[in-house]
């Protein structure tokens, strides 16, 4: 049912987007029409939204467009580039890339400001999500086996899909395997920045642990689901690692994610 809305609702999009605006649903079946050209971003041809748009085209990613997603990317697209101008010979690491939208991002930003670090790249690339866990029962409500089934196989990719749609970027390592099983062989690393999008509380648990203490002061370490209903462990586990250490500066985006500068 929820996929079936979603294509409705993208559907419903294709005439008033021609005129810069979007259609999204709220809760109790309202709907509500955001006005993109209110923004630079849209209303301009913007360097960000540009390379946004085209990471998701190559990665054929376009069903999981959304506002929210355009905004958290706007803002991780300009961390990466901070962080790569910032910190330019350290690595770089993501945790969970799907098929390859913001790792597409991420790697273009870092060969455009000229970072001579490594992108470290871990998924499983088999099974979509991991195992949910008591954490991580969506505040809407429990979902069904049925429905989590569904949810874990929508974020399914293959390895060979996803180094096709990044095979011009020869600094990517890529690390196929379950979290934490292959971060033992990034230990003597050093990052500039980590991007987390893993959804579920025990993955996010395990890449706090391993990569916050090897985040270079100044590094840059981005959490795409902590502001989301449906991940509930995921602001749970940052919050909790957070209440024993501080960085320089965390931040809540009101579009879903967050970030903090160690």
């Amino acid at each position: 049912m929820k996929t079936i809305a979603k294509a409705l609702l993208r559907a419903a999009n294709i005439i008033p987007g021609l005129f810069g605006f979007e259609l999204r649903a709220l809760r109790k079946g309202r709907m509500e029409v955001f006005d993109t050209h209110m923004l630079r971003s849209y209303y301009e041809v913007n360097p960000i939204m540009r390379l946004y748009r085209e990471a998701l085209r190559r990665c054929k990613g376009e069903a999981s467009d959304n506002i929210y997603k355009q905004f958290r990317f706007y803002a991780y697209a300009q961390l990466a580039e901070y962080a790569a101008k910032a910190l330019p010979d350290k690595d770089f690491a993501e945790c969970g890339c799907w098929k390859g939208h913001s790792t597409r991002m991420i790697a273009t930003i870092m060969k455009e400001a000229g970072a001579r670090g490594r992108f470290l790249v871990f998924d499983s690339f088999e099974g979509g999500l991991s195992e949910f866990g008591a954490d991580d029962v969506s505040m809407l409500g429990p979902m069904t086996p049925e429905q989590i089934k569904v949810q874990r196989e929508l974020f399914r990719s293959g390895l060979d899909e996803v180094k096709g749609n990044l095979s011009e970027f020869d600094f990517i390592d890529y690390y196929a395997g379950w979290i934490p099983e292959r971060f033992a062989e990034a230990a003597g690393r050093e990052f500039a920045f980590v991007n987390i999008d893993v959804d579920l509380a025990a993955p996010v648990r395990d890449s706090l642990q391993f990569f916050y203490p090897r985040l270079a002061r100044g590094g840059v370490m981005t959490f795409d689901e902590y502001g989301y209903t449906y991940y509930p462990g995921v602001k749970k586990e940052v919050d909790l690692f957070l209440a024993n250490e501080k960085p320089q500066f965390f931040f809540e985006l009101p579009s879903g994610g967050a970030f903090l500068i160690k």
